[in-house]
């Protein structure tokens, strides 16, 4: 059974003090001819990215964004945390690249697992995410 189709049948038991989804949307597509599944849902807590070109879903992190206020501004931080899975940098970097692309407000659970995590493929998994949310690419 191939990713989308398990995700399609997973069903969110909601209960009184559980987030509540926002949003759902999934997409097969080719990624330098390679096929690559993206899952993007938004809770009200947190977000969960799926990105995979494996049909399994990989290495799970868990980035946070935090604001540091300083005379010259307000700069954002992020950090990054594996939470299960062999990740090497490559990964951490692509992950935390996707959380800040899509510009996280809130806690984001990634699950990542790609061929190559040379920066074309990267770009093109943020654009896809963009598309998904319905956002402008940045």
């Amino acid at each position: 059974m191939e990713l989308l189709d398990v995700m399609k049948n997973l069903t969110i038991k909601q209960t009184g003090n559980e987030s509540e989804q926002k949003l759902f949307k999934s997409i097969a597509a080719d990624i330098d001819d390679v096929p690559t599944e993206i899952v993007i849902a938004e809770y009200t807590d947190k977000t969960l990215l799926i990105v995979s070109q494996y049909q399994k879903i990989g290495s799970m992190l868990m980035i946070q964004r935090d604001q540091v206020h300083s005379p010259l501004g307000v700069d954002n931080i992020y950090t990054t945390k594996v939470i299960f899975g062999a990740t090497g940098e490559e990964q951490q970097v692509a992950a935390r690249y996707l959380a800040e692309a899509i510009n996280i407000t809130k806690p984001l659970c990634i699950f990542i697992n790609l061929k190559s995590y040379d920066i074309e493929t990267v770009k093109a998994c943020k654009d896809i995410i963009l598309d998904l949310k319905g956002e402008e690419n940045v």
